[in-house]
């Protein structure tokens, strides 16, 4: 068996991946992940990870693609969302990685395609989470319609990285390290909960005022 390359960048991955499962910030419709290693060589996992195996996968399921998804290295099957990943990749060089999922609460936003409104100091010099022009899952129209929202919110994406609503679908986010890239997830994650709840938090706190 060769000798797996890229070996701490992949032990990053998997540790990052059972994270997101772990926490609820994915679940098992799916979600994928990916981090630029080399030019034109991109980690990424593969299909199912999720569903099949609840993100709990080995260092010799990742694969490495380049940016036209060609396999370097790897047996596993291709998820057909990582169009999505390497058009990102590809056209933002200030970017190193990009995380799709389907957190928890940020699901309930998605599922209605509304936009998340930052509520707290983790995210307000990241702003609202806008929402992503609507496009089916793994159809090449996704990744086209999520590169055209990260394009036209260039400027923040290369201050920041940037984040976005797939309506009906999750969350998608990138950032020049994979730590910042799940940071922004879970930030996110945090306001949409938050968000959710405002209405009880104003309720108990009229009891207290009364």
């Amino acid at each position: 068996m060769c000798e797996l390359s890229y070996m701490e960048q992949r032990k990053e991955m998997l540790e990052i991946i059972k994270y997101l499962y772990d926490r609820k910030l994915t679940n098992a419709a799916g979600g994928n992940v990916s981090m630029r290693v080399a030019d034109n060589r991109v980690l990424i996992t593969p299909s199912m990870m999720s569903e099949h195996h609840r993100c709990c996968i080995n260092p010799e399921d990742l694969m490495i693609i380049d940016y036209d998804c060609n396999i370097i290295e790897g047996t596993q099957k291709l998820s057909r969302e990582s169009r999505m990943h390497t058009l990102l990749l590809r056209n933002f060089p200030e970017f190193g990685a990009v995380i799709h999922a389907h957190p928890q609460f940020t699901m309930c936003f998605a599922a209605f395609s509304k936009p998340i409104p930052s509520v707290t100091e983790a995210t307000m010099k990241m702003g609202d989470c806008g929402v992503i022009h609507q496009a089916w899952a793994y159809t090449e129209d996704l990744a086209i319609k999520t590169n055209e929202y990260f394009m036209a919110n260039r400027e923040r994406a290369q201050k920041m990285g940037l984040e976005g609503i797939l309506p009906q679908h999750g969350i998608v986010a990138a950032g020049p390290t994979l730590n910042k890239a799940y940071s922004i997830v879970e930030r996110v994650e945090c306001d949409a909960m938050a968000n959710i709840f405002e209405s009880a938090v104003r309720m108990a706190a009229a009891k207290i005022e009364d």
